[in-house]
């Protein structure tokens, strides 16, 4: 979030929101034993749409920055992408094998 400029006041707060959270499940009336998220974006949490497209696009944008993509209509195009489904296009099964090695070590540099 800092790379976007974003105050650290609201990087605060959603680190306090995701790190300071607790559950609990609920089943036949009663609350079972509190555990704590250890890490992901929380299933139904508003703000996880938004936190894991800033974290793809950053991926995608490093690792795509030397790609060559394929042309389309006279307009290149490196991927499709659709929620959490990427699709890499280049014109060749080398490129296409570079683009996917470095989308891999891209991803894990940032720990997913």
């Amino acid at each position: 979030m800092k790379l976007y400029n974003i105050n650290v006041n609201p990087i605060w707060i959603i680190e306090s929101i995701y790190n300071k959270t607790i559950n609990g499940v609920y089943f036949k009336g009663s609350i079972g034993e509190w555990f704590r998220t250890t890490d992901e974006v929380r299933l139904g949490c508003l703000l996880s749409p938004t936190l894991f497209n800033k974290l793809l696009e950053r991926i995608k944008t490093d690792a795509l920055e030397d790609h060559k993509g394929t042309v389309i209509a006279g307009r290149t195009i490196t991927n499709l992408r659709f929620a959490d489904d990427i699709d890499g296009l280049a014109g060749k099964e080398e490129e296409l094998a570079r683009m996917v090695f470095f989308l891999d070590k891209t991803a894990t540099a940032y720990g997913k």
